[in-house]
């Protein structure tokens, strides 16, 4: 098959993407790769790339779970951090595997999870 086994990048759609981007920014220290003013933000990431989409949808629902986790090695500093900032989060949940996590809610409600990755 000539689909690569990899994942190039996850899009984030939002209803506004202007104060979507300052809580990113804010949340997730990430360096802008490029960006198109009400269009869309690229962040500058190691593997998979994040781009963050205004809709040009009337409605979107956002999931009710996350389809992808930012990594961590340091679950209960980063909770704190975001406690701190003012971030809405889940309470830190143990997913197996030596994996522990907490889902944030950007501004529009979608769930972003950040997690330690499984213990090899």
């Amino acid at each position: 098959m000539k689909i690569k086994n990899r994942i190039n990048t996850c899009f984030i759609h939002l209803k506004d993407l202007e104060k979507a981007k300052e809580w990113y920014k804010m949340v997730f220290p990430f360096e802008i790769e490029s960006e198109k003013e009400g269009d869309y933000v690229s962040f500058k990431m190691e593997g998979t790339g994040l781009v963050l989409l205004q809709t040009h949808h009337k409605e979107i629902t956002p999931l009710p779970y996350s389809v992808f986790f930012f990594e961590t090695n340091d679950v209960d500093g980063v909770f704190q951090e975001l406690q701190e900032k003012g971030v809405k989060t889940d309470p830190i949940t143990s997913y197996g595997e030596g994996m522990r996590g907490c889902s944030v809610y950007d501004p529009e409600g979608n769930i972003l999870l950040i997690c330690t990755p499984p213990v090899e």
